[in-house]
């Protein structure tokens, strides 16, 4: 049978789905075949609702399967409508993680409106190929698989309980060529996802791990405590080698692990197989403070590990304990920052702000704590109450969720859909724009007066003048920059996208001014990415 993947990436960076790669490869595994409509606005022009159609009538797929995230599940209801309007008789399945956070909301559009026929919930690794093997013995098509919620002929829905967690050394390589690669990587200067793990053990309120693990928990008595997962880095190393070998357009590897560094012992031996694979291909990996440890430095120093990044979430231990489930100290922040500088690490610190009972305090508490660490880069968002997730029943039981507001809303870098007052609201919008200003204006650096005079100038803008000046920040932003970096003078500016901020060093370092020894260890590995 052919599968068509639909997956609709809108209002976002180029990117990359493992789910799907994964859900393919089992799929062909079984004999079936793929393919997949990837909507993304970088990629190209995305086409209206009737093109699409036209696609997938000429594409003639046995099933139509989404896979979707929150902000997108809109979007594809309405897609999903017109398709059925179309094509009637063809079975449309969803899954993804708006699925399992939401469930209730998918069964209740399907009912409404007709549309999902298959309701996949949680990992489908094995459970899709069994639905598709009955679809194509004409069986009683999902009536027993597990992880789905199958629509019965007169509307209502049979639940099907969960499975146990796939067992991945069991799963065939992730089919990358699902997605047409090359032009993904020409877009993303070359960078490659890559995953080595599945889930996270902790229990950060604002994150599906937990409520994921929990339900799996219930249903399907999987402990908690099988929930993270790793491929077997025997396993991880031929596939990368494999990669390279059929797309030499990759400069860089992206872990994509919620958590890569969990595990010491994994993390020295993967460095080490890479190392002895001969891979020269720098990557990036994903830590968090509390599981960096000074001989996981070392080995990821000496293998070509590119950037590390961290999620602070918020400089305010008050609003990480109570609010974020969070549990880990500014000293162990600082030392693990310490600890990249240490080893010439190049460092990433992400933030958010705009928190459920956030004020201004809190926020200058997350601008201290990052001038205080000095990370290499730093990249911010404005929080966004996922449903499903502890922090949103904490923002709806506080009533603090505009929802006109948040029905409206298709990413969460731009605005809060949180009540706040108008004054925080304001400030919530300029720091999305210029929170490393604020940065640069408590460093210490003598160009901290500087940008002390900018955070001052923006702070007089009023609410109804914001909106036109936010539009020049930019231009602003980039032209200082330039003025500095002629002169050598230390700062963070804007660079890559409109919320990732990245210090001078590195930016003089790629033009071949290499500084510091992190900035010199940046130029090597530019020289290898850009040969």
């Amino acid at each position: 049978m052919h599968v068509l993947f639909i997956w609709p990436n809108l209002n976002a960076e180029e990117g990359f789905s493992h789910g799907i790669a994964c859900l393919s490869a089992c799929l062909k595994a079984r004999g079936h075949r793929t393919s997949l409509i990837n909507l993304n606005e970088a990629l190209g022009p995305v086409p209206d609702q009737d093109e699409i159609v036209r696609r997938i009538r000429n594409l003639r797929p046995d099933l139509l399967a989404f896979s979707v995230m929150s902000q997108q599940y809109r979007y594809s209801l309405e897609l999903a409508r017109a398709v059925r309007k179309a094509i009637p008789d063809l079975p449309i399945a969803i899954g993804g993680v708006h699925t399992i956070m939401c469930t209730q909301q998918v069964v209740r559009d399907g009912r409404a409106y007709g549309v999902w026929d298959y309701i996949g919930v949680g990992e489908c690794d094995e459970a899709l190929p069994l639905l598709v093997d009955r679809l194509e013995r004409k069986d009683p098509a999902g009536a027993d698989v597990p992880n789905f919620i199958v629509r019965r002929p007169d509307g209502t829905y049979k639940r099907n309980p969960l499975g146990g967690y796939p067992d991945l050394n069991q799963l065939p390589p992730e089919d990358y060529e699902v997605f047409d690669l090359d032009p993904m990587l020409r877009a993303k200067n070359g960078w490659q996802s890559i995953l080595t793990s599945r889930g996270c053990p902790y229990r950060c309120s604002y994150c599906l791990n937990y409520e994921v693990a929990s339900r799996y928990l219930e249903e399907a008595k999987a402990p908690r405590t099988r929930y993270l997962r790793r491929y077997p880095v025997k396993r991880i190393i031929p596939e990368m080698r494999a990669l390279l070998g059929r797309h030499p357009d990759i400069r860089m590897f992206i872990f994509d692990d919620d958590l890569f560094t969990l595990d010491p012992a994994y993390v020295i031996d993967f460095c080490k197989a890479y190392v002895d694979a001969g891979i020269a291909t720098p990557f990036v990996v994903n830590a968090h403070v509390q599981s960096f440890t000074e001989p996981m430095a070392r080995a990821l120093s000496e293998a070509p590990c590119m950037i590390v990044k961290f999620g602070l979430e918020s400089g305010s231990p008050r609003m990480r304990e109570k609010v974020l489930d969070r549990h880990m100290s500014n000293k162990q922040i600082v030392d693990a920052f310490e600890l990249c500088r240490a080893y010439n690490l190049h460092s990433s610190a992400f933030v958010m702000f705009g928190l459920p009972f956030e004020d201004r305090a809190m926020m200058d508490e997350t601008i201290d704590l990052v001038a205080r660490i000095k990370p290499g880069r730093m990249r911010w968002a404005i929080f966004f109450p996922f449903a499903g997730t502890k922090a949103y029943e904490i923002c709806r039981l506080g009533g603090l969720i505009d929802y006109p507001r948040m029905n409206a809303m298709d990413n969460y870098f731009v605005a809060s859909c949180l009540k706040f007052d108008p004054a925080t609201d304001l400030h919530v919008q300029k720091l999305q724009r210029v929170f490393h200003w604020h940065v640069n204006a408590r460093t210490g650096w003598d160009t901290a007066e500087t940008y002390q005079k900018l955070v001052d100038q923006v702070e007089g803008i009023s609410a109804a003048d914001w909106p036109a000046a936010r539009d020049g920040i930019l231009q602003r932003d980039r032209e200082l920059s330039n003025d500095l970096l002629a002169r050598g003078r230390p700062h963070y500016s804007i660079r890559y996208t409109e919320v990732m901020a990245v210090h001078s060093d590195y930016v003089l370092a790629e033009s071949g001014q290499a500084k510091d020894q992190a900035a010199r260890r940046w130029v090597a590995f530019r020289s290898v990415v850009n040969r």
